[in-house]
């Protein structure tokens, strides 16, 4: 069935209008997509159905993929195994954060004064007000993580920045050459109110780092961009506003800065 898509992805490849980038990601779809588990079958027809209409109608396949991500976010199935009730999402680039902070809130604070609140002990309320616009994603979808071995442990313990970006397959392609490597990382409660599912390359968007959950595991999972580095559980769901489920909220920074082009420390 997923084969109704080669030939579109293939002329995108070599059309003149993708970039190196958006190549490198139509390749990586291709060979991903007919590998998708934890997805009802019907469901995933129709959303092969749908990226072929989309392209039927004149859309590249960039443009066909952005549509349908829309429409069938969170489409995965629902987890089933036993999940920690304190889930982890960390976000990159302190200073990104910060100024969507200050963008969303209704509270007149400078970034310093932002970063001062959030880094404090200050009363909960203080911290709530300020946060109660700002969600946990930009995106409809929000993925999260947790400690495997120890569900209520930090799997990020003595891991620099870096090392995080590479065991969650991020995009440190964010920061600046010369900007220090940040994040934030924000320990929230799980809950029976809102469903957790296995993220699928619909939820993951147009990025060549996804790859589907193996059909015997109990919920996503990483591939590591460093082989030395441990792949990390991985679930998505709805998207939440932060200060309705946070517990804790910690900025994380490599002090001694990392060069962006050459991983140098």
């Amino acid at each position: 069935m997923t084969s109704i898509l080669d030939d579109y992805i293939d002329l995108y490849i070599v059309s003149e209008s993708a970039g190196v980038t958006d190549k490198t990601v139509a390749r990586h779809l291709k060979e991903i997509i007919p590998k998708t588990t934890h997805m009802d079958k019907n469901t995933f027809t129709e959303i092969l159905k749908s990226l072929r209409k989309e392209m039927d109608n004149g859309k590249d396949f960039k443009s066909a993929f952005h549509e349908v991500c829309e429409k069938y976010v969170l489409s995965g199935d629902i987890i089933k195994a036993k999940l920690p009730t304190i889930l982890i999402r960390i976000i990159l680039s302190k200073k990104k954060i910060i100024s969507y902070i200050k963008r969303e809130s209704d509270t007149p604070y400078s970034e310093k004064e932002i970063e001062d609140v959030l880094s404090s002990e200050i009363n909960k309320s203080i911290i709530d007000k300020l946060l109660g616009k700002v969600y946990l994603s930009k995106k409809m979808v929000v993925f999260s993580t947790f400690d495997e071995r120890d569900r209520n442990g930090n799997p990020f313990l003595n891991h620099s920045v870096i090392d995080i970006i590479n065991m969650l397959a991020m995009n440190k392609d964010i920061f600046e050459a010369d900007e220090i490597y940040s994040a934030v990382k924000i320990r929230y409660q799980n809950s029976e109110n809102f469903d957790k599912k296995y993220p699928t390359f619909i939820d993951a968007g147009w990025w060549d780092k996804f790859y589907p959950s193996k059909k015997d595991d109990d919920y996503g999972r990483t591939q590591s961009l460093d082989p030395l580095l441990p792949n990390m559980p991985e679930i998505v769901h709805e998207n939440m506003i932060i200060a309705d489920v946070m517990e804790e909220i910690e900025f994380l920074e490599d002090k001694n800065g990392i060069n962006k082009t050459t991983g140098d420390r």
